[in-house]
Order: structure tokens, then sequence, then C-alpha cells
């Protein structure tokens, strides 16, 4: 295709404002073929919702958030994490650094919000370790842990938490369960919808079915202190880059708490559970306990 005909295909693609349907126009069968598949998809495009490569510079509207770490900023097209949609980690086990990597992140959006808002972790395979948490400064009385029966029950909070809005991040693990299209579609729906950090953690197997997640990453680690990270796709951009990122040690190796700052120790009285998250262990569709991390956190005495 020459240039003169590609200018051609895309005037022919550009929408016309004017002949755009009303909201309050109502379908009918005299207009329902008004509006042709030529001009649905190029409406589309207009709204962001399909990519073209050679919209490059191209940053779209959406909202990012520092990752806290240089090299994969300069990975990602839009310089960090896109905040409303899904970000999927793909990982072939549990504790390979996977929350190191989005701690600093997390610590940032936590001083953003205005008002004190919950990171809730759903279905997390392995407790948060709240003295590592509490070494990168986040509050942990902030955090909320909920344990479900069953992955309808992890989907189905996850989705309710986003579409609630009360939340600075939503943490959920599927684990090797391959979620349908539909079921992804409706978690990315409630992301754009909410504009809260959705993360979802699969099994690194799970990354070969096609998905809507606007970034999907595999993380691979073969030391206890770095972290390689592929990205298979990301909004605005070709995926295809690859980075490696030196974490902070393990909390094994980390100093231990002063005794001051352990629960047993200074009485704190853990702050109650949103109001909005309490149909999600309360409603008859899911069968959860959501409790808070500060409270079920068994903390090292220090000697």
């Amino acid at each position: 295709m020459n240039h003169h005909e590609r200018q051609t295909l895309e005037q022919a693609l550009q929408p016309n404002l004017s002949e755009q349907p009303s909201i309050t126009d109502k379908a009918s069968p005299g207009n329902a073929d008004k509006t042709s598949p030529d001009k649905a998809f190029a409406g589309k495009i207009w709204a962001g919702k399909v990519w073209r490569a050679r919209d490059l510079s191209s940053s779209g509207h959406q909202q990012v958030l520092d990752t806290g770490h240089r090299l994969l900023n300069d990975q990602l097209q839009q310089g960090g994490w896109p905040l409303n949609t899904i970000t999927e980690l793909g990982l072939s086990q549990a504790g390979i650094g996977e929350l190191r990597l989005l701690t600093p992140a997390l610590s940032e959006l936590m001083r953003r919000q205005h008002s004190q808002q919950s990171v809730l972790c759903i279905a997390p395979p392995l407790l948060p370790y709240a003295p590592a948490l509490l070494r990168e400064g986040l509050d942990i009385d902030q955090f909320i842990v909920v344990q479900t029966h069953s992955i309808q029950d992890t989907l189905w909070a996850t989705e309710q938490a986003l579409l609630a809005g009360c939340c600075a991040a939503v943490l959920s693990w599927t684990g090797q369960y391959n979620l349908s299209p539909r079921e992804l579609r409706r978690l990315q729906l409630a992301a754009e919808q909410s504009h809260t950090w959705q993360v979802l953690f699969r099994h690194s197997d799970c990354l070969k079915q096609t998905s809507v997640s606007g970034l999907r990453l595999h993380l691979k680690s073969d030391s206890y202190n770095k972290l390689d990270i592929s990205i298979l796709k990301q909004p605005q951009g070709w995926g295809g880059q690859h980075c490696s990122l030196s974490l902070q040690p393990h909390y094994e190796n980390w100093q231990r708490l002063p005794a001051s700052l352990l629960p047993q120790q200074n009485q704190a009285q853990a702050p109650l559970i949103p109001q909005q998250l309490n149909s999600i262990s309360n409603s008859d569709q899911c069968q959860a306990s959501v409790t808070l991390l500060s409270a079920v956190s068994a903390l090292q005495s220090v000697h």
C-alpha cells in the first residue's frame, strides 16, 4: 500500500461526529444498519480501544504509577504501572520477589491518597510479611487480607472490590486456574471503571493464554535478590522488552523490628474494615473471611 492509498484509507476511517447517534437514540429495525462495521471500528480507534502500531507517540489518557524501578520504567511505554487496566504477573512459584517488586509503588500510592484507602490482598498463597512491609514504610493497618474458598469467590471479591472504589490497590492470586475470556473481561471492565490499581498474580503457564489485560509480565528469579522481567504485552506499545532488577534482600536478612513496633507491645487498636468491603464477607454469593493484616500477622519477638 503506497502513501496515497494509506491516506485515503485513514480518511475513510475517521469518525464523522455529525453522524454519530445521540445517547438518547434508541435502536430500531429502521436504523439498525446505519452504522457500518468500518465506522464502528474507527470509533474504537478514536476512543483508544484499538492501538495502532504507528501511534507509538500516543500515550492515551491512562493514569500511571511510578514503579520505583528506573530500569522497568524505561521499558514501559507509559513509564509506570497503568491504573485503569489489569496488571498481570506470571510467576512459576510464589515468593520470588513479586511483592518486593510492588512495594515502592504501593508506598507511593498510599502517600498519594488523601483518604486512608486500603490495599486488598485476595487469596494470597502466603501471608504478606508485615515486618518487610513496615520497613518499606507501608502502613500494615491498611492491608486487608481476604481468604476465599474457591476461585469463583476470588473473582467475585475482586470485581466487587474494584467496583466499590474504596481501595488504593487490589491484589488477587488465581494460581494455575485458567481464567476464561469472560472472567478476564469482567475484571478488566471493573478496573477501567474504578481506576484502581489491579494486580493479578497467575502461574506462568497461564501466560500462554490470550488475555485482555493491558499489561502482562513474566517474572523469573535465579537468586534471592534478583528478578528477571519479560514484558509480554503493554498498553500503547509493543511487548518483548526485558530487564533485570536487583531487589532489597529477603526479609530473613533484614534487621528485625524494635519491640516498640510489635503489636503485643504497643497495644495499638487496628482500624475497622471499610464499610464498602463488608459485603464481600457478608454476601451469600461469596464465602470469604476478611481480616486486617495487622491482626493476623505473627511477628517475631526481639530477643
